[in-house]
């Protein structure tokens, strides 16, 4: 009588390896994907936050240059001038006094 199990054909070692080596793989290769996938996922929502953040810094600063131009304006600044009281007047254009520089002594350049 013949042994059976010996005309059988066995699964080979080598070939599990390579297909449990190949499942592994792969299985890795999910793995980094779902975990690259999360990381862009949060990476654009801090994106979105910062985008935020800066068109508010943006409306803000808009506000301010509004506030600052209106304030620094010729009309604005009378206005204040009168409500303070301070008597601070205009100064006109001819009112200006130009004064010339005398040239400076030098006391170690021999200029006395």
């Amino acid at each position: 009588m013949k042994n059976r199990i010996k005309d059988q054909e066995s699964i080979k070692l080598s070939m599990l390896f390579i297909w449990i080596l190949v499942l592994l793989i792969m299985m890795i290769a999910g793995v980094e994907f779902l975990y690259l996938k999360n990381r862009i996922l949060r990476l654009s929502e801090e994106m979105k936050l910062q985008e935020e953040e800066l068109a508010d810094i943006k409306r803000k600063n808009n506000r301010l240059e509004a506030m600052l131009a209106k304030g620094s304006s010729p009309q604005e600044l009378e206005n204040r001038l009168k409500e303070w009281k301070i008597g601070l007047v205009k100064m006109s254009e001819l009112e200006v006094i130009v004064m010339e520089e005398s040239p400076t002594l030098d006391f170690f350049a021999g200029n006395e």
